[in-house]
């Protein structure tokens, strides 16, 4: 409330100061109606201000034409600042929050509005052209400022919903990492250990006429307990350490597990595509296993076809399995969690993919997947590019006309007062102009303006020694020093670009990392004051000097030339340096603050994330934990049974197994600790 009040308070006190302080000057005593129409504009003023943040528009509005029935009904000195500094601080508050178009018109309105008191008063004839280009370029000015504030807002708005979804993500990334290490232990059980109970259950059915499927059964649950295992402590050993980055193409091992199934006595067709890598290829596998799993338990001996082909950015993934042999299907064993098609589609989301699943034309099964596959994107090779959004542009472009049409006034209105003609105008504007045009690249590459500027104007001497411009001319080129002034300003506040000393890590477990940090400014960016001040100076020196005279005095005059010359160049030096310290001051304030407030910003990004990783690694500290005491157990047993030759042993294991993996399960859905007492796989066992 105090920063959206304190400008119209100061506005008011000021202008009621200035008001009183100028009424004795005047020639003749205000009279009742003006001064009426004074108090009434002043305070009709201050409440536009004090409304210009909720209702910008109205503000700026209600300020011109008060600006306008003021000057025209009392005397224009009595109300000097409303068509001045009102007017653009209620500028500055459109173009702060409006859109580039209606700041534009709003900037257009008020130069337009600007000069119509004076044209009410004394004609047209009467309006200044050159106080009128110093308004726009003041007007330019402002709305300049007003879309680099707008930026800075939507910058800032951008990084308080980033921190909001950092706050979300540390609140949820256990829950997530739970949900994932869900999938992860459910595909792993179901893919491995439900091979097992099938193929041993039909072992023992068929035993009596195929006695060798025994054999080739218990060495299937040695190998896949086996396998269990290499696989629990892989992804015990990536809780440990963190994820570990996709293989470059993860098309062969998809391939090696669908022939795994195959080798279960089951006919199975596959199409895909030879690049499968990244997390596209990553759900593939997952949904995949999860698919023939299923078609496993649910379709024993059933046919199962697995395709997946591109279509532009998505890949279309496609598993059909068709009728069991003998018009039976189910879950007879008993070896379904209710886990399988919930655990896809939670796969197929995760990367903004969908899935489908359910009975397919005629008869059996299909699992339908779409997800997304865009190729990755290619930087372009060699050469730099740094992006900037609308608003900086449009600030640049702001500041370029603003600067030009400064420069512009200042040297009409010397045109004019030495009697040249419009022919003699233009070309001036023309080579100001010129002179400005590098600001419009003053962030992309601020050192090559600044020497862009200094060499336009070092052209100057040499325009004026010929016949584009006379030489009485060289004093209108003083305004040009307006651009040297930007661009030095520029050198400081984009001199050296805020790229962050350390990156902020990726969403992964791992040990915390040092907030971000952002190198200051190179301080030999000052080197841009004398740099700029010394090509101005030159510049100006010879173009003065090129009518053969400086100051008054002939050139050719050595002593004069050594005095004067050397006076004015220091006085130009000395006046022309201090202006462009003071931009480069602000321009390295702005930097400094941009710099400190990037680094609170990542810092604060930087502590939610490391909580978050914190949090996920003490949950998968705990879900390791519960493997290594439950489900290792039952897999050794599964182990040294086969080893021993008992099927029925086999199966118990087989079945304590995977009820053991769904209490893990279950605890990770209810996120209470996962180990279970040592006793409980033995009860496991015994049930089955």
């Amino acid at each position: 409330m105090t920063r959206h009040r304190l400008p119209p308070t100061l506005f008011a006190v000021v202008h009621t100061l200035l008001m009183f302080l100028t009424v004795p000057t005047l020639e003749e005593p205000p009279s009742t109606t003006a001064w009426i129409t004074a108090c009434a504009a002043s305070v009709l003023t201050v409440l536009a201000l004090a409304r210009r943040d909720r209702t910008p528009l109205a503000a700026l509005g209600t300020i011109l034409t008060v600006s306008v029935l003021g000057q025209i009904l009392a005397h224009p000195d009595m109300l000097a600042l409303i068509p001045g500094l009102a007017v653009m601080m209620a500028l500055f508050s459109v173009t702060a929050v409006s859109d580039w178009a209606v700041a534009l018109g709003a900037a257009v309105t008020a130069a337009v509005v600007q000069p119509l008191p004076t044209a009410v008063r004394h004609g047209f004839d009467g309006v200044s052209f050159s106080d009128w280009l110093i308004a726009v370029g003041l007007y330019l000015m402002v709305s300049a400022l007003g879309a680099g504030r707008r930026h800075r807002l939507r910058e800032r708005q951008a990084v308080e919903e980033r921190l909001a979804r950092a706050a979300q993500e540390r609140a949820q990334g256990a829950d997530r990492e739970r949900e994932r290490l869900a999938r992860e232990l459910h595909d792993i059980s179901a893919h491995h250990l439900t091979s097992v109970v099938v193929s041993v259950e039909a072992a023992r059915r068929l035993g009596g006429t195929r006695p060798e499927l025994g054999a080739e059964a218990l060495a299937f649950a040695s190998r896949t307990a086996r396998e269990t295992q290499s696989a629990l402590r892989r992804l015990v050993a990536v809780m440990h350490v963190g994820d570990t980055p996709a293989p470059a193409s993860m098309t062969a091992p998809i391939e090696a597990l669908i022939a795994g199934f195959g080798r279960l006595g089951r006919p199975i067709s596959v199409s895909l595509p030879a690049d499968l890598a990244g997390p596209t290829a990553e759900a593939v596998h997952g949904i995949v296993r999860e698919a023939l799993t299923n078609a496993l338990r649910y379709a024993p001996g059933a046919s199962v076809s697995v395709r997946a082909k591109r279509a532009g950015d998505v890949l279309r993934l496609t598993v059909d399995n068709g009728k069991p042999p003998g018009g039976t299907g189910g879950d007879k064993l008993g070896l379904g969690s209710g886990r399988g098609v919930a655990g896809m589609r939670q796969r197929a989301a995760a990367i903004g993919g969908q899935l489908s699943a359910g009975p397919r034309p005629g008869e059996g099964w299909r699992v339908e997947a779409l997800l997304p596959d865009a190729p990755p994107a290619r930087r372009p090779v060699g050469g730099r590019r740094r992006d900037f959004s609308r608003e900086q542009r449009i600030t640049d472009g702001a500041v370029f006309g603003s600067a030009a049409v400064m420069s512009w006034s200042v040297a009409l209105t010397n045109a004019r007062n030495a009697g040249h003609g419009v022919q003699v105008c233009l070309l001036l504007a023309l080579v100001l102009t010129v002179h400005a045009l590098p600001l419009l690249w003053r962030r992309r590459a601020p050192w090559l303006v600044l020497a862009a500027v200094g060499a336009t104007a070092l052209v100057w001497p040499v325009l004026l020694r010929g016949i584009v411009l006379p030489p009485s001319t060289a004093a209108s080129l003083v305004g040009g020093g307006v651009v040297e002034l930007a661009a030095v300003y520029a050198v400081a506040a984009y001199g050296r670009a805020l790229a962050p000393a350390t990156t902020p890590t990726a969403w992964h477990v791992g040990p915390p990392t040092p907030p971000v940090t952002y190198p200051s400014g190179s301080r030999l960016s000052y080197l841009s004051v004398p740099a700029a001040t010394l090509a101005f100076v030159i510049s100006m020196a010879a173009a003065l000097a090129a009518d053969g005279t400086l100051l008054g005095e002939p050139i050719g005059s050595l002593p004069a030339l050594l005095f004067y010359g050397f006076f004015t160049l220091a006085q130009l030096f000395v006046s022309l340096g201090l202006v462009l310290t003071a931009g480069w001051g602000a321009g390295w304030l702005m930097h400094s603050r941009r710099r400190r407030e990037l680094s609170r910003q990542d810092a604060a990004l930087t502590a939610l994330l490391s909580e978050a990783r914190e949090r996920i690694h003490s949950e998968r500290q705990r879900v390791a934990g519960g493997l290594q005491e439950t489900v290792f157990q039952q897999t050794t047993r599964v182990i040294s049974s086969a080893e021993a030759g008992s099927l029925d042993d086999v199966a118990a294991a087989s079945r304590a197994a995977l009820a053991t993996m769904r209490r893990l399960l279950g605890s990770l859905d209810a996120g209470k600790a996962p180990t279970a007492p040592r006793g409980t796989a033995a009860q496991g066992a015994s049930r089955a």
